[in-house]
């Protein structure tokens, strides 16, 4: 997939058209949206040792909750952060949901213990408006690292104005939670160290190439076909300012492969292909209650042929 890092947003953006054109007879019967933000919860136990901290096993015990993370290994919603006691001694059990499909998640990022709202549409846009706002870090430490690793001033000045847009984005979708009985939870990034730019491509193909890609994708169905007014006038924005940090990702991608050894670029190639497969596979998972078409968002089946599609299209770009 690298060879169509060359792409500019109007091709992106023509793209998308084209996709979701071709997928127009089913955007009248989506009668269960697919709800990213509402996965299935997962439970996990592992030993505890006094060494890693938290004795307490409180929720709001920041080690307790930094040790979570830690056993879970990736970016998701944490439900539920405990010690239990368990044959004689005690265990970390960790309840946790898969955050969202779409956005850039940095390095460092540690999802609110729970979204709250009174609706699964409050709920929604509750973790909506926590990755955008997680999504400013991200775009800060990407304009940072650029910096440090002397990339073209325009990709800086592009991550930099990625991040106004996100910290926008975390207003508008904030407000729509408000509104809809949801209450968004506090993100916090940790700010770690300068990376090599192999990590920082890495990175980079997964958060931007695929996930941030095809939630430019959703934002741009959802700009069309979401009922809710309100939702839909402000997915009309987001989807454009969406397509822009898409192409950034992609431009991104492009310059890192030109500094990259060969072995590198087949990492971060085998990355992206892999975190594609892995996205085609959440958005497949069965439903959940459904949120209301309130949203626009695509049920199972039309987000995996989306997915599917883009991707294919996206390997299918000449080099230039």
């Amino acid at each position: 997939m690298h060879h169509s890092v060359a792409m500019e947003k109007g091709d992106l953006a023509a793209l998308f058209r084209w996709l979701l054109l071709a997928s127009a007879p089913l955007l009248g019967s989506c009668s269960e949206p697919y709800p990213p933000c509402n996965t299935p919860e997962m439970v996990v136990t592992a030993p505890y040792d006094p060494a890693d901290g938290g004795i307490d096993g409180g929720i709001t015990d920041a080690g307790v909750l930094d040790l979570c993370q830690r056993i879970v290994q990736r970016s998701v919603r944490i439900k539920e952060c405990a010690l239990v006691p368990a044959d004689g001694g005690t265990v970390v059990r960790v309840v946790y949901a898969d955050y969202c499909v779409g956005g850039r998640c940095p390095d460092g990022f540690r999802a609110a213990i729970r979204s709250s709202g009174t609706n699964e549409l409050g709920m929604w846009l509750a973790g909506s408006a926590e990755l955008e706002a997680a999504s400013v870090d991200a775009f800060q430490i990407l304009a940072g690292e650029l910096t440090a690793h002397r990339a073209p001033a325009r990709l800086v000045f592009a991550a930099r104005e990625a991040a106004g847009d996100e910290a926008r984005h975390a207003r508008i979708m904030g407000a729509l939670a408000s509104r809809h009985g949801g209450s968004p939870r506090a993100v916090r990034v940790a700010r770690r160290p300068t990376r090599d730019l192999e990590a920082i491509a890495l990175e980079n193909a997964v958060e931007g190439c695929v996930r941030e890609t095809f939630a430019a994708l959703v934002a741009c169905r959802q700009a069309r076909v979401a009922t809710d007014p309100a939702i839909r006038a402000a997915m009309a924005g987001i989807a454009q300012d969406e397509t822009r940090h898409a192409t950034l990702a992609w431009a991104v991608a492009r310059w890192a492969d030109g500094q990259l050894s060969p072995a590198a670029r087949g990492r971060v190639r085998q990355a992206r292909e892999a975190a594609r497969d892995a996205l085609v596979a959440e958005v497949a998972r069965p439903q959940v209650p459904a949120l209301r078409d309130a949203a626009g968002l695509p049920d199972a089946d039309e987000a995996v042929r989306l997915a599917s599609a883009l991707f294919e299209n996206l390997a299918r770009r000449p080099t230039s």
